[in-house]
C-alpha cells in the first residue's frame, strides 16, 4: 500500500503492522517506521494524520530523547555532554501503535562515533509524554 507522503508499504500479518523504511522522517537516516492495526483493510486515515503530526514536532520529539539520555547519565562516570548524545544517536525505527495514543521509539548509536554507550535506546512515549521501555543506563554483571 503506497501512503503519501511516506512511501510503500507491506503488511506484516503476524505482527499486524505496515511497515515501511522512509527516507524523509529522519534528516540524517533511513526510518523504520510501522503502524499497528487490528487487520490489513483497517482503516489508516487517523493514523496517518497522527504521523504527519509527528513529522511536524520531529526535532521537538527528539530533543527531548536526547535529553533524557543526558540526564541518565550525567551523574554516571560515562556522563556525555548533550552534544556529544546528539553525534552518538539517530532515531532508526518508530511504531504507531493501533490505540493511536502509544508510539514505541528507537534510537541506534552511531557506528563511527567512539563511544561506550553501544546499545539501542528504547522509549514509549504516550500522548507526548516520554518513559523509557528499560533503564538507560547499563548493568554490569560480573560472570565468575
Amino acid at each position: 500500500m503506497r501512503i503519501e507522503p511516506f512511501g510503500t508499504f507491506d503488511y506484516h500479518p503476524r505482527e499486524q503492522l505496515w511497515k515501511a523504511d522512509v527516507d524523509h522522517l529522519s534528516p540524517t537516516h533511513k526510518v523504520e517506521l510501522s503502524i499497528g492495526t487490528d487487520h490489513a483493510q483497517a482503516d489508516l486515515s487517523d493514523k496517518i494524520k497522527l504521523l504527519e503530526a509527528f513529522v511536524l514536532d520531529y526535532a521537538s520529539i527528539m530533543e527531548r530523547l536526547y535529553q533524557f539520555i543526558y540526564e541518565s547519565y550525567r551523574k554516571t562516570s560515562e556522563a556525555k555532554t548533550l552534544e556529544e548524545i546528539k553525534t552518538m544517536y539517530f532515531l532508526t525505527a518508530v511504531t504507531l501503535q493501533k490505540d493511536n495514543r502509544t508510539w514505541w521509539l528507537v534510537l541506534e548509536p552511531n557506528f563511527d562515533v567512539p563511544t561506550l554507550y553501544s546499545h539501542f535506546q528504547r522509549f514509549t512515549m504516550v500522548e507526548r509524554q516520554i518513559v523509557p521501555l528499560f533503564s538507560l543506563i547499563p548493568c554490569r554483571i560480573r560472570l565468575e
